[in-house]
């Protein structure tokens, strides 16, 4: 469960789980007062960490040598389709098997199949 809060500052947002707090914002261009991630950045945010911590969690376990995994995440839209481009750098030495073996389990991290998914949204307002 993730709780999101908003009083009347333009557009600080709390959000907590419970355990942890963050703040969700909107930019200043936008009207935001631009206190912490754009929703979208939060997206791709979820996305990017969601992915190297899958990637690191595989590497270990066939214990090859990467030392650090950056994943960059960019959303964009083509042809009315929402697109997530990710690029992934590891920083080890890997043969060519390896890096698409990594490109094989960075679709399969949780959020990457949420993302990929068609998905039903229910709205209450209570």
């Amino acid at each position: 469960m993730v709780k999101a809060t908003i009083n009347k500052e333009h557009y600080a947002c709390s959000v907590s789980n419970g355990s942890h707090d963050i703040i969700v914002d909107e930019p200043l261009e936008l009207g935001g007062t631009h206190k912490g991630f754009a929703p979208k950045g939060l997206l791709m945010a979820s996305l990017a960490s969601c992915v190297a911590i899958t990637l690191r969690m595989y590497a270990d376990r066939k214990a090859w040598p990467i030392d650090k995994i950056e994943v960059e995440v960019n959303i964009d839209t083509e042809n009315g389709e929402t697109i997530f481009f990710e690029e992934i750098v590891c920083t080890g030495i890997l043969t060519e098997e390896q890096k698409i073996r990594l490109e094989e389990i960075a679709a399969k991290c949780p959020v990457s199949k949420i993302l990929a998914a068609g998905h039903e949204i229910r709205s209450k307002v209570l």
